[in-house]
Parts: C-alpha cells; sequence; structure tokens
C-alpha cells in the first residue's frame, strides 16, 4: 500500500501515519530524513531556550547551587521521552505483523530523535561550561578533555545511537521490525521519573514521600522497560517465528547479541548508580539525626559530604 499524504486533513493525515503499512522508505527519503533530523535539532533547541526562560521568571530554585542550564537540560529530556513514548505505546498495541508492519511515524521520530541526541550533547556541554567551567572560555582542549571525562557514559551511549542504531534502523532492515524499534523508544519511559528524581534532589529535601515514590517509579521503570524488554523482545520474536526462545536465540546473527549486550551494559550500570545514590540519600536525615547532640537544631542548608560527592557526579 502507497503512504501518500496527498490533500488531506491534519487529522486523517495523523491516522495515515499511524496505520501499518509496508515500504514505507520508498516515500519518505533520505533528505526527508535529514530534513527531520535538523528540525529535530532546531525544534529542542527552542524548546531548551524557552524552557530556560519560563524556569528563570516563574520557578524559584535555588539558582546558586545548580546553574538553570542544567535544570533546563533535564526539562527538554523529559519532553523527549513523553513524544517517544507517546508514539511507541500505539505501535506495540496495534501491531499484528511484527516484522512486517511499517509506520512513516516511526522513521520521522526516529530522524528527528538523532536531532534530540545532537542537541543533548550540546546543551550538556553548555552545562559543563555553565557549572563547572570558568566564566568567558567557551572551548579548549582541556575543557572538552574534562567534559568527556565526566559525561563519557552519555557520550558512548548517544554516539553508537547516532552512528550505528539510528542509520540501521532507518536504511539497513530491508523494511522489517518497526514493532523492535517502538518496543526500544518505549524504554525511554524511565526517562521522566530519573530526571524528575534528579530535580528533586537539587531543589527539595530528597528524603521525603514524594522523593522515595519517585526514585522507586524511576528504579522500576528502568528494570521493566531498559532491561526486561530485551528478553520481552526475544521471548516475542520466537513466540511470532512459532520456535523456542533458545532455538531462536541461537538463529540469531551474533552482532544480534553483542547489539543487545552493548544495549543493556550502560543501562544496567546507570541502573546500579541510581539504586547506590537512592539509598545514600534516604540515609542522609538519619545520619544527621544520628550526630545531633540533644536538643540541637539540625541545620539543614549544610550539605553533607555525600550529598557534595554526589552531586559532582
Amino acid at each position: 500500500m502507497e503512504v501518500g499524504l496527498g490533500n488531506k486533513t491534519g487529522v486523517e493525515t495523523l491516522v495515515n501515519l499511524s496505520k501499518p503499512h509496508h515500504h514505507v522508505h520508498k516515500n519518505f527519503t533520505v533528505p526527508g530524513l535529514l530534513l527531520n533530523y535538523v528540525l529535530g535539532f532546531m525544534a529542542f533547541s527552542v524548546i531548551y531556550l524557552f524552557s530556560y526562560d519560563i524556569h528563570w521568571k516563574y520557578y524559584k530554585l535555588d539558582r546558586k547551587r545548580v546553574n538553570m542550564f542544567v535544570y533546563t537540560v533535564r526539562f527538554v529530556r523529559i519532553v523527549h521521552a513523553v513524544m517517544a513514548t507517546f508514539v511507541a505505546i500505539p505501535i506495540m498495541l496495534i501491531t499484528t505483523e511484527f516484522l512486517k508492519d511499517r509506520y512513516l511515524i516511526l522513521d520521522m521520530f526516529v530522524a528527528m530523535s538523532g536531532g534530540y541526541l545532537t542537541f543533548d550533547v550540546v546543551g550538556k556541554y553548555n552545562e559543563h561550561l555553565q557549572v563547572y567551567e570558568p566564566a568567558g572560555k567557551l572551548i579548549s582542549y582541556r575543557i572538552i578533555r574534562r567534559y568527556v571525562r565526566k559525561n563519557w557514559l552519555l557520550l558512548a551511549h548517544h554516539t553508537f545511537l547516532v552512528i550505528f542504531v539510528y542509520p540501521s534502523v532507518l536504511f539497513a532492515r530491508d523494511d522489517e521490525g518497526d514493532f523492535v524499534v517502538a518496543c526500544l523508544l518505549f524504554t525511554e519511559l524511565s526517562v521522566p521519573f530519573t530526571e524528575m528524581q534528579w530535580i528533586m534532589e537539587q531543589t527539595l529535601e530528597p528524603h521525603n514521600l514524594r522523593y522515595i515514590i519517585v526514585s522507586m517509579c524511576a528504579i522500576a521503570t528502568t528494570v521493566v522497560c531498559r532491561i526486561l524488554i530485551i528478553p520481552f523482545l526475544y521471548e516475542a520474536l520466537a513466540d511470532h517465528m512459532e520456535m523456542s526462545v533458545l532455538d531462536f536465540t541461537l538463529s540469531l546473527a551474533p552482532w544480534w547479541h553483542i547489539a543487545a549486550l552493548a544495549y543493556l551494559v550502560p543501562n544496567m550500570v546507570w541502573l546500579g548508580r541510581n539504586i547506590f545514590k537512592t539509598m545514600v540519600y534516604l540515609r542522609i536525615p538519619y545520619e544527621r539525626k544520628r550526630k545531633a547532640k540533644p536538643g540541637e537544631k539540625i541545620d539543614r542548608s549544610k550539605i553533607p559530604k555525600e550529598e557534595k560527592r554526589l552531586k559532582e557526579d
């Protein structure tokens, strides 16, 4: 079935983009993908600038402890994660042919996400300049080296996606596997919780009930959406091929398993860091009470060593 937008209304166009089709790439050329990439970078940059202005004017955040650019990068990540989740969930629910059903909106969003990842690297670099580097110096070998050393995991993740994963998704899968791509986009569901957890650690006392709930949601969604999603995909595709999971696993080329491990390892590292960080933050109020003298009022403006070290990570 050919996918042509023609003179349809906006609602009809959106429905058409969300319907399963075949051979979508014939109607979505390389220039179109590059245009979506550029539009993605520009759109998230505009969101970044506007959200910075809104935060600065209307939110009473502690500007002395953390620069406003830090909050703004997190807000843009939440926006992208919500968009990815809304694209992925309908595709996961309505797909009947796991390998054959194609969705034009998925290709468009993947290309736009490439622009988002490029923006995220630039935004994170700007955050690094504002928080950790002396004012007035925009770029130097030492600044870049410190930036890479501090954010090597994020840079490795984004580089792997932009150079290998996204081109493979758009050009090297022979019009098959949109369900798999949608499942990988579904992993973004954990991002709003992890970013809200970080923001609460900077702006509030990070050991109240809200922080506990957000932290548990962040850990749970990371486990379910970022780690268990790989075994789920193996099981779902094995069931679709009417094979046992073991036979299906052994039938795959080695590079499939290498790609799965390359995806799982960084997420498991992030999960371990998050669990450790949450445990430290939840322990802080009890450490304060234990060390306080009878009748002494605890000065909550003083940050213990654990918090200082965590804020530098």
